[in-house]
């Protein structure tokens, strides 16, 4: 699945010593050359091939969408879900994004246990809600409905 996702997967060279990505056409770059959204899509992968993460571990991604496409992000949410679900290890995320907030309700309406959404904001209380109720009241969302309400006025 992460392969189908970076198209492609980061490898550890043991005659250089050096990891390096490669793609499905087989070429090779170096690691330093790869975007930062592969490496960190490869880190799970090998992370989760070298058996280092089990049920006992905690997974930190922060600002997951970072250097990633909108359906790239999607398709890592899943693999996160299945990690947390399948593998029973508890993931924390932080993120700036709507595409995020909004695959994550859409995962968690398929899901009875807790999807827990903390939102921090300068101006209000910390909030938490469970993404079964639906979308959070955060600047992010509140973002995202007041540009879908210029775009109402301007087409209107």
């Amino acid at each position: 699945m992460v392969r189908n996702v970076i198209d492609g997967k980061v490898d550890y060279d043991e005659e250089t010593g050096k990891w390096f990505y490669k793609n499905k056409k087989n070429q090779k770059f170096s690691i330093g050359a790869t975007s930062e959204g592969v490496k960190k899509i490869a880190i799970m992968d090998r992370l989760l091939a070298n058996g280092y993460l089990d049920s006992n571990s905690i997974i930190f991604i922060d600002e997951i969408e970072s250097a990633l496409h909108p359906e790239a992000i999607c398709q890592f949410l899943d693999m996160i879900d299945i990690i947390a679900n399948d593998m029973g290890i508890q993931v924390f995320i932080t993120s700036h994004s709507y595409f995020v907030i909004k695959k994550l309700y859409l995962i968690a309406m398929k899901k009875t246990g807790l999807v827990n959404c903390i939102s921090l904001s300068k101006e209000k209380q910390i909030s938490v809600c469970d993404l079964h109720d639906g979308m959070p009241e955060n600047s992010i969302i509140d973002t995202s409905i007041r540009l879908y309400e210029q775009e109402i006025e301007e087409v209107l």
